[in-house]
Formats: structure tokens, sequence, C-alpha cells
């Protein structure tokens, strides 16, 4: 039971701080459960974090639940999940309580400026993660730029996108 109570108290705690999405959380993920807590290998989080950008659902939820799973079974991954929801849950409650209030506070509006650009900041983090330790040769590159020129150039659907990826990755990376 110990450590369901800390799986769920370890993804509140990032979930609280984490603004931005998904993408977003994975610094914190990767410095509490490989850095400071050692429950999961840098390769198998990058692993999580590769399957999680696969499946559906989001990728903070998806991570939570592979994290947890790896760590507890199914029980494991219902605390972990539990854990990283509840947080956006309070405050989304919150937030729709007092929406009105929110629109026109000038202290809310500053506030979600000021954090944009750590948004950047954890966002452009996670991308060094994952080529940092994801990437082997130059073809993932290739494939990272080819993805970008397709996605906005082309206006393409980022599943397909994902799928074709996939498919390439089965053949050419091994």
């Amino acid at each position: 039971m110990a450590l369901l109570l800390r799986l769920f108290f370890e993804f509140f705690k990032i979930g609280i701080v984490t603004f931005g999405g998904g993408q977003a959380m994975l610094p914190l993920l990767q410095h509490s459960f490989v850095t400071e807590l050692h429950w999961i290998t840098q390769e198998r989080f990058l692993y999580f974090v590769s399957v999680s950008e696969v499946t559906p659902g989001p990728v903070a939820l998806n991570m939570a639940t592979f994290i947890g799973y790896e760590l507890n079974g199914v029980i494991g991954s219902a605390f972990a999940t539990l854990g990283v929801v509840m947080p956006s849950f309070l405050v989304i409650l919150a937030i729709a309580h007092f929406e009105k209030k929110f629109k026109e506070s000038v202290l809310y509006k500053r506030f979600m400026f000021g954090i944009k650009p750590v948004i950047i900041a954890l966002l452009i983090n996670a991308i060094y993660l994952i080529i940092g330790r994801g990437f082997v040769g130059f073809i993932p590159y290739l494939m990272a730029i080819a993805s970008l020129v397709v996605f906005i150039f082309y206006k393409k659907s980022p599943v397909l996108i994902l799928l074709v990826a996939g498919v390439i990755g089965v053949f050419v990376l091994r």
C-alpha cells in the first residue's frame, strides 16, 4: 500500500505543477522516476515515451499508466493515473466554478502569460531528451525533419505521419 500511495503522490506532485500538456511533463517524469527515485531505467522511460506518443489518449495519462503498471501492475497504473489526473480535475473544477472571475482577472492573465516561456522550455527539454537518448544514426533525424515538413506544409494528419513513420521504423530502423 505504501508504494501505491507514493505512486499517487509522485504523479499528483507532477500533475499539479505541469502546464502545457503531457510533453511538458516528460522532463519532470524523467527527473522524478529515473533520476531521483530510480524506479525505472532511462531506456524503459524512453520506451514508455515512444509508446505513449503512438497510443490513443493524452501522453501524461499514458505515461502514468505505463509507469504505474511497470511498478505495481493494474492497481499501480490505477493509482498513478488517478494521481496525474486529480490536480487537473480539481483545477478545472475550480476554473469552471469561477470562470467569469478568471476571464476578467488581470492577475490570471498575467500568470498565464508568464508561464508560456516555461512551457516552451519544457517542450524543448522533452525534445532534447528524446533525441539525446533515442536517436541512433542519421535516419531518425531525416524522419523528424520530413515529418515536420509534411505536417506543416502538406497539413497531413499527425496520426497518418505517426503510422507511416512506425512502418518505416519496422523496416528501416532495426
